[in-house]
């Protein structure tokens, strides 16, 4: 039961992440809401129930079709939370895990871009000095998605 509890505690959490439903049409929005589920089934799988999900949408095979990064944080065991920058493409209407990107970090993501072979995005990141606590400096990265 409580795995459930979670799970849709979950969804609830990916779901004031992802575009308002005044922002998409009403499949499109019903969509997303399938797609953020199966993402965060995915999530529960590979790190447990204690997991915090952001989702963002856009076509990076070329294909039309939208397709997901993940940015999933899951407990360290410690005081913090791994990372797992997690793709995901669109296979004829459902988003299928395609692979895991290694050397993407920070936090806050932003200014997600989805193009063809490439996801541009910006994190917060700590500038020297700043305590752990409170990062102050920024980060462009570009994904590889081939």
């Amino acid at each position: 039961m409580w795995k459930h509890v979670m799970l849709s505690l979950g969804v609830v959490t990916l779901m004031a992440c992802s575009p308002s439903k005044e922002e998409v049409s009403g499949d499109q929005a019903e969509e997303m809401l399938m797609h953020d589920a199966s993402i965060l089934t995915w999530a529960h799988d590979q790190h447990g129930d204690t997991v915090h999900a952001q989702t963002f949408y856009g076509d990076f095979t070329g294909d039309g079709l939208d397709d997901a990064l993940a940015w999933v944080l899951y407990p360290s065991g410690g005081n913090s939370e791994f990372l797992d920058v997690a793709l995901f493409r669109n296979e004829g209407g459902r988003v299928l895990y395609y692979r895991s990107i290694d050397n993407v970090f920070g936090g806050d993501p932003r200014d997600v871009v989805f193009e063809q072979g490439r996801i541009t995005l910006t994190t917060t990141m700590p500038n020297p000095g700043d305590p752990r606590c409170c990062p102050t400096g920024s980060r462009n990265w570009a994904i590889d998605t081939k």
